[in-house]
C-alpha cells in the first residue's frame, strides 16, 4: 500500500470518527436538555419548592404519567377592594391633601415609587365620578386623597422590611412637602403576609413542559421551525419564543428553542436545532386542562411537520395517559388558587406571577 492510500484510509478514519462523536455530543446535549425540562425523582406528583427569597421560585414540570383526568375547577375572581387598593397583594399608603397636587408633584412621586423592586400603583379619588383611577405619567393633579401601593409578591420574591420601609419614609417625606398627612397599614403584619403569600406562590409556580425533537442526528432549520409553528397558531413574540394566543390575546403557551439561542427573525434562515420545548405556565392560564389539551395538539401537529416525535422526561413518545394524569395535577393547583382567592389566570395571578 502506497503512502497515499495509507494516508487517505487514515483521513478516512479520522472523519468517520469525527462524526460519530459529534452524533453523541449532540444526544447528549439532548438528554441533559430533556433532564433539565422534567428533572425529579418524585412519583406521580407534582414537585413542589417554596419560593427563595429573594429569588423567585424555578418553575417545576411535572412528570408525565397516566391516570384519569378530573374536570377542571371554575372560579370566579375575588372582586377588587372597595378601598381601590387589593388588601391581598398589596401594601397601600393613604394620602389626604389639603389641596390637590401639581402634576410635576405627581411625577416626582411616581418616579420615586419605581425604585423600591416591586410593582406600586398611584390611584386618586375622582370625586365627581365617585372612583378610584389610576394615576400615570400624564395624570393631572386634581386628587386630594390618593392611594400608594407596593405590591407584596411578585416572581422576584417577597417584599422585604427596607424595601417597605424606603416605600413608607418617601411617601411620608413627599406628603409633607405637599402639606398633606398620611395613614400608614401596619408594616409587620405586611412583611409577614409577604412571606406566607410567597411560599404559597412559590408552591403554585409550577410549568408544564413537553419536548419536540429531532431524529438521532438530524435538526430542524429556523425556516422549518417558524413555517411549521404558523400553521400550528403561532407567532413570533419579541422575547424570541412563539406564542399560542387565544382570541382575546392571552398568550396560553409557548414554545422555545431547547438549545441556545432565541428564535428572531433575522436568525431563522441560518438557525438550526435538534428540538423545540412548548411550555404552560399553570398560574398564569384560566382554563389550564384546556390549555394543557391544546399544547400537546400542537405539539403533535409540529413534530408530525417537521418530521420528529413529542417526548417525556424518559424521551418516550407521550401518551394520552401522560397528559391525563397533569390534567389531574392541574385540577389540584387550580383548586389551591382558588381557594386562596387567586385563581389561576385571574388579574390578580396574573400580577402575582410576573
Amino acid at each position: 500500500m502506497s503512502d497515499l492510500q495509507i494516508a487517505l484510509a487514515a483521513i478516512g478514519l479520522l472523519v468517520v470518527g469525527g462524526v460519530y462523536a459529534f452524533n453523541l455530543w449532540q444526544e447528549r446535549k439532548l438528554r441533559q436538555r430533556l433532564e433539565h425540562a422534567f428533572e425529579g425523582e418524585h412519583d406521580d406528583v407534582l414537585l413542589k419548592s417554596a419560593a427563595p427569597e429573594p429569588a423567585a421560585s424555578p418553575r417545576i414540570e411535572p412528570r408525565l404519567g397516566g391516570t384519569a383526568a378530573a374536570e377542571p375547577v371554575a372560579a370566579e375572581p375575588a372582586p377588587p377592594a372597595a378601598d381601590g387598593a387589593d388588601p391581598l397583594i398589596e401594601f397601600a399608603v393613604d394620602i389626604e391633601l389639603n389641596e390637590p397636587a401639581g402634576d410635576a408633584a405627581l411625577r416626582e412621586l411616581l418616579s420615586q415609587l419605581a425604585t423600591f423592586g416591586k410593582p406600586a400603583r398611584l390611584l386618586g379619588w375622582d370625586e365627581a365620578a365617585g372612583v378610584w383611577r389610576m394615576l400615570g405619567r400624564g395624570a393631572h393633579g386634581d386628587c386630594r386623597r390618593l392611594l400608594a401601593t407596593l405590591q407584596l409578591v411578585n416572581r422576584a420574591g417577597p417584599l422585604h422590611a427596607p424595601q417597605l420601609n424606603g416605600f413608607c419614609d418617601a411617601v411620608r417625606a413627599w406628603a409633607g412637602r405637599q402639606g398633606g398627612a398620611v395613614q400608614v397599614d401596619d408594616t409587620a403584619a405586611a412583611l409577614q403576609a409577604a412571606r406566607e403569600l410567597d411560599a404559597f406562590c412559590g408552591e403554585m409556580d409550577v410549568a408544564i413542559g413537553l419536548n419536540v425533537v429531532a431524529q438521532s442526528g438530524a435538526a430542524f432549520s429556523g425556516e422549518q421551525v417558524a413555517a411549521a409553528a404558523q400553521a400550528a397558531g403561532f407567532s413570533l413574540g419579541a422575547d424570541g419564543t412563539f406564542h399560542w394566543r387565544d382570541a382575546g390575546g392571552q398568550t396560553l403557551f409557548t414554545m422555545e428553542n431547547h438549545e441556545q439561542g432565541a428564535f428572531s427573525e433575522e436568525r431563522l434562515a441560518v438557525m438550526q436545532t435538534s428540538g423545540l420545548t412548548l411550555l404552560l405556565d399553570v398560574p398564569r392560564v384560566v382554563d389550564g386542562v384546556a390549555a394543557l389539551d391544546r399544547m400537546a395538539q400542537a405539539g403533535t401537529e409540529i413534530a408530525e411537520a417537521l418530521g420528529g416525535f413529542v417526548v417525556d422526561d424518559n424521551r418516550v413518545p407521550l401518551q394520552d395517559a401522560g397528559v391525563a394524569r397533569i390534567k389531574t395535577q392541574l385540577q389540584g393547583i387550580c383548586a389551591a388558587m382558588a381557594e386562596r382567592q387567586i385563581p389561576a389566570g385571574s388579574p390578580r395571578a396574573q400580577r402575582l406571577f410576573a
